[in-house]
Formats: C-alpha cells, sequence, structure tokens
C-alpha cells in the first residue's frame, strides 16, 4: 500500500517514487494537482480505497436544472368582523326540572368547579359537594350534579 501511495503521489507531482511525501492533504493542493490525481476506485475486497490520495469521481450524468414556475397565490380576503348589534341569538336552552330526583350532567369541569345543563355555574365545595351562585348544595357524582 505504501508503494502504490508513493507511486500515485511521484505521478501526480511529476517525482521521483523515493521523493514522494507519505500522506499528502488534498485540500491543500492545487486544482492542477488535484485533477492529475488518479479516481477514488475500491481495493479488491471492497473495503478500502485502492490507490490514496485519490480524487472523487466526476457526476456520470448531470441534471441540468430545469425552470418551474413560481406559484404564489394571494390570501383570500378576511370576512368582515362581525358586529355584535347584528349578532344572531343562540336557541335558548331549554330547562331542565331541578328536582332532587332527577341529576342533571356535569359539563366543562375544571378545576374550580363544573357548569350544569342550565348554564349555572357549581363552584366545588368539600368532599363531593358543590355550592350554586345562590347557595345551593349539590353532590356532584362524576359526570352527574344532583340538587335536592
Amino acid at each position: 500500500m505504501q508503494r502504490a501511495l508513493a507511486y500515485c503521489l511521484s505521478t501526480a507531482a511529476g517525482l521521483s517514487v523515493a521523493a514522494a511525501a507519505p500522506s499528502v492533504d488534498t485540500s491543500k493542493m492545487s486544482l492542477q494537482d488535484y485533477a492529475r490525481l488518479p479516481i477514488c476506485t475500491l481495493s479488491a475486497d471492497g473495503q478500502h480505497l485502492a490507490v490514496e490520495p485519490c480524487r472523487t469521481a466526476p457526476a456520470r450524468a448531470p441534471m441540468p436544472r430545469r425552470p418551474v414556475p413560481q406559484m404564489v397565490q394571494r390570501q383570500p380576503p378576511l370576512p368582515p368582523p362581525l358586529d355584535n348589534r347584528r349578532a344572531v341569538p343562540l336557541p335558548p336552552v331549554p330547562k331542565v326540572p331541578s328536582s332532587p330526583s332527577l341529576p342533571m350532567p356535569a359539563l366543562n369541569c375544571d378545576a374550580g368547579g363544573c357548569y350544569d345543563l342550565n348554564g349555572v355555574r357549581h363552584n366545588n365545595a368539600a368532599g363531593n359537594s358543590t355550592i350554586t351562585p345562590g347557595g345551593k348544595l349539590c353532590i356532584r357524582n362524576g359526570a352527574w350534579l344532583q340538587c335536592p
């Protein structure tokens, strides 16, 4: 391997085999000296380069760049802002009787409490009990509220 290296260097630089240096940094070579180096190929075992230093192989078929038109589409215009005076009111939520026998679903629960089906806020109290804004004590059982 050392002889092949020395031979490669000597032919690239025009020197005799004895005067060639064992390691050359190809990044510091002139462009003409680099062009004289043999093209890199693998050795018979396929694990190492056959001759070092070597130059990279030229591209097989350089791909020409094809022009592609740039497609820039305009953003759709923003809808006009809603005027609160002309907003359509939501339909009223049907009233559910709050008898002690009928539990209501607990909606939109967070760390502070839940809302019932009528939109009334139930704030958490001790244990599984809740308190309405009117001071009514209710019991929460999972996803259900029951106010006696």
